[in-house]
């Protein structure tokens, strides 16, 4: 009896496997609109064979490639003569989507055994040949969307271009494999993601678009401003730091990954490991982000002497680093006056050349922003005067520090 039971359950699951519905998959063959047949097909899926969800999935197709053509054929007629006969644009842009859609379901089924248990696809190389210029035209579809600040449908139909370029369907279509435009585009629907909130799409669509020549940089900073719109808990945090860290480790050189980790360990008050990770940066890629945050480090250890050597060397790769210039100039302050009540109160020769030393660098500071717009100057050089006992020039300050 256990064995018969056994039988029967086999027979039913192979039943089930070559379901046909031979009434559903003939209305669905008949239908006349796209809507009308997405609804049947929605309906009846699960009682159709793989033969037949192919065959349905096709008809979809057939019938968003009549709709595009018909108003395509509308819009590069206009063209060609100067025309300007009314078509549906939109209708033409959401057809090549629900085209190419259908086209990676059938290719699915179409790939299965048939009722007959063989793999005989009869849809894929009809559909890889006439999908790929309606493809192409999810760049426009992408960027009227933008434009009109429709970003939902933007991602949608950017992103619908970047994800097909790695469907098997295409994988023999040389147009699909070596496209060119695919780190633009995975940039525009990262934008277009980050725009619309979708943080998680944007983060992986500025993935995609990391290698591309024109966008990498950009998308790198959408990538790394989604990354951090997601930090909502500790398992956020514990992936943003994953995954900076494995774009830190791709390219040590890149000064942004090196600087988000200073920032993450900063946050999370892991101060040992900041320190290793900046000890270990300025010894083996030295750059001037990182001498500037070894200074940083130092200053708030209050490592002066330190801090001003490192800051020194970032000032030696770029001199125009004014952050790095007034933090110089606060250590070279400070620095002389440990030296100063080392010494009871007695401005050493040591201490008086650190000051002007600030004093040369306050002023340069004061040269290039005036008005204050980037570094609050006036108050470390009154204290460099005050300290160095040049009344006059501190004097002179008065009216400025608080401001």
């Amino acid at each position: 009896m256990k064995k018969i039971m056994l039988m029967a359950a086999a027979a039913f699951i192979a039943v089930s496997a070559s379901a046909q519905n031979p009434a559903a998959a003939k209305q669905i063959k008949g239908a006349k609109d796209y809507q009308s047949a997405l609804g049947l097909v929605n309906s009846n899926l699960q009682s159709l064979s793989n033969d037949e969800k192919a065959a349905a999935y096709n008809k979809l197709v057939d019938l968003a490639m009549d709709k595009f053509n018909k108003e395509q054929n509308v819009m590069l007629t206009n063209q060609v003569t100067k025309k300007n006969d009314p078509y549906d644009k939109e209708g033409m842009y959401e057809a090549a989507k629900n085209a190419l859609n259908a086209a990676l379901e059938c290719y699915k089924y179409d790939q299965l055994p048939n009722a007959k248990g063989k793999v005989a696809p009869k849809f894929t190389k009809k559909n890889a040949d006439r999908l790929p210029a309606v493809r192409n035209t999810l760049i426009n579809a992408g960027q009227d969307a933008y434009n009109d600040k429709k970003f939902e449908a933007a991602k949608e139909f950017f992103g619908l271009y970047v994800d097909s370029k790695s469907a098997p369907l295409f994988a023999e279509i040389p147009a699909v494999k070596d496209d060119q435009f695919y780190g633009q585009i995975a940039y525009f629907a990262a934008l277009a993601a980050y725009n619309n909130q979708d943080y998680a799409s944007a983060s992986k669509y500025s993935g995609e678009a990391l290698g591309d020549k024109e966008s990498g940089k950009d998308a790198m900073d959408i990538k790394i401003l989604s990354m951090k719109a997601q930090l909502k808990t500790k398992e956020d945090s514990v992936k943003y730091l994953s995954d900076i860290k494995a774009l830190y480790e791709k390219d040590p050189t890149d000064e942004r990954m090196f600087s988000l980790l200073v920032e993450y360990y900063t946050s999370v008050k892991d101060d040992a490991t900041k320190k290793n990770l900046i000890n270990t940066q300025v010894a083996n890629h030295p750059s001037k982000m990182a001498w500037a945050l070894k200074g940083e480090s130092d200053m708030g250890e209050q490592k002066w002497a330190e801090a001003v050597d490192a800051y020194k060397k970032s000032l030696a790769m770029d001199p125009e680093f004014i952050q790095v210039q007034f933090n110089l100039a606060l250590c070279l302050n400070n620095q002389a006056i440990t030296l100063k009540d080392a010494a009871g109160g007695t401005l050493t020769a040591e201490a008086k050349a650190l000051l002007e030393e600030s004093i040369a660098n306050l002023n340069q500071i004061k040269e290039k922003d005036p008005n204050r717009e980037t570094i609050n100057w006036p108050y470390t050089l009154y204290q460099a005067y005050y300290l160095i006992g040049d009344e006059a020039k501190a004097k002179e300050l008065e009216s400025l520090v608080g401001q």
